[in-house]
């Protein structure tokens, strides 16, 4: 099949890598990407189920660019890939009053040419979303330009079933990826150019190929030569331990800032959410890591108004925010998911207790960020240069080991990729402002 394509992508960085490894098996066919829907011949939503709301924008996007076909000489296909087709199959289908040719779930594809040949036999309304669970899905991605940070799918599913979490139906069970493919695409990426890696996998701590576990994975990603740096996200809690925490400390290219969402400060709350872990284990697992890492920053999730949750819940949750300081807190109020367990609870928290919860959380988190920043001020730190400022010219931006914007003054001599010594001196938002230590 010819002709041009155009991928639209919400959601999360497992999203944007499967954006890509669809637009490597498209230009197969023989397909042309472009930057316009207006311009497709195809266009696919790439999709998230997180959220009611998401899923009702790519709804809305459906209906709206459905309008393109109007006066149009030659056939638009639209399909949607993604959660949101694994979770509602045929129903998206019914939902957008047929506007769909085709929706195809994370583990199929591998199988778009053949639904787009179906299509070209007038064929419509396709629903491919089989699990594979012998061999984890992974399409080869497409080769994209040299630099930059690049992200590497290394397991795909969960096997958590966090009670109010939709992704063990839309991406299936824990499926590591074998490491050789892993670290066979991470030396391809840095022949191009590539000098910083982002692992991914839902719980990508728990990472298993026969007797390699993730901290061996770090290592063996670690040698590849022109790799600078190593960064991963997301870790579940139980699988961070001492021999974890020393594998960092003992890889100096491996990012010391590390995602670790605890969801609640409350053991009554934690068990309603079938996590697997009591607040007071959530924190000596942060004092080892802390221990062991020097320099290390945590980063969080955190959600209110679960249900059941009381003030005396909340404050629990505020406590720990308060206590452990983290550097940055993805923060957002409970809505049930259809699918789920706890969605069969009653929602009993009112709307406006969770925004009020909400915007406490919020207003204390801002204020750690702030004190850790702040610790900033004066110190010279190494950073990684890794883009040009998205608003002046005349800078660069960077990141710490510990994954902190940096933001300095372009230099003839700095390149983009290269390391650089800097002394912060002053904050701007959630960055720093940094001069380059002389001498360097």
């Amino acid at each position: 099949m010819t002709g041009k394509f155009y991928i639209e992508t919400y959601g999360c960085q497992m999203n944007s890598y499967d954006s890509q490894a669809i637009e490597g098996i498209l230009e197969g066919l023989g397909m042309t990407p472009v930057l316009k829907p207006e311009a497709a011949d195809l266009i696919i939503f790439n999709t998230c189920s997180v959220r009611d709301a998401a899923e009702q924008r790519v709804i809305g996007r459906i209906n709206q660019l459905d309008g393109l076909r109007r006066g149009r000489k030659g056939r638009l296909l639209m399909g949607v890939a993604g959660c949101m087709s694994q979770r509602m199959g045929e129903e998206l289908i019914a939902v957008t009053k047929r506007r769909l040719d085709f929706v195809v779930g994370p583990d199929q594809y591998n199988n778009l040419p053949e639904i787009l040949a179906r299509i070209e036999a007038e064929e419509r309304d396709l629903c491919y979303r089989d699990f594979d669970q012998e061999v984890a899905y992974f399409a080869k991605p497409k080769d994209t330009p040299p630099g930059g940070t690049h992200f590497v799918a290394v397991m795909r599913g969960c096997d958590k079933f966090c009670t109010y979490c939709i992704v063990p139906f839309t991406r299936g069970r824990e499926r590591s990826r074998d490491r050789r493919s892993i670290v066979e695409e991470v030396e391809r990426l840095a022949a191009r150019g590539a000098f910083e890696v982002m692992l991914l996998g839902q719980a990508v701590s728990s990472y298993c190929d026969d007797d390699l576990d993730f901290a061996g994975l770090l290592g063996e990603v670690s040698a590849v030569e022109g790799i600078e740096s190593v960064r991963f996200m997301t870790s579940y809690p139980t699988d961070m331990d001492i021999g974890f925490f020393r594998a960092v400390a003992s890889l100096p290219k491996v990012g010391t800032g590390i995602h670790l969402p605890f969801q609640s400060g409350s053991d009554k709350i934690l068990k309603a959410m079938n996590r697997r872990y009591t607040i007071g284990e959530y924190e000596r697992i942060l004092e080892n890591g802390r221990r062991e890492v020097p320099g290390l920053l945590f980063s969080t999730d955190i959600i209110v108004g679960f249900p059941g949750e009381t003030e005396e819940d909340f404050q629990a949750t505020l406590a720990v925010v308060e206590r452990q300081a983290f550097i940055s807190a993805y923060m957002f109020k409970y809505s049930p998911r259809e699918g789920t367990l706890s969605a069969r609870w009653e929602d009993d928290i009112p709307t406006a207790v969770k925004e009020e919860r909400l915007g406490r959380l919020i207003a204390l988190q801002e204020r750690m960020s702030r004190r850790q920043l702040d610790r900033c001020l004066g110190q010279e730190m190494e950073i990684l240069l890794d883009e040009p400022s998205k608003k002046l010219e005349t800078q660069l931006r960077g990141r710490t080991r510990s994954n902190v914007r940096v933001i300095i003054d372009k230099d003839p001599d700095l390149k983009i990729g290269s390391k650089v010594m800097v002394r912060v001196t002053e904050i701007k938002g959630t960055s720093l402002l940094a001069v380059r230590v002389q001498g360097d």
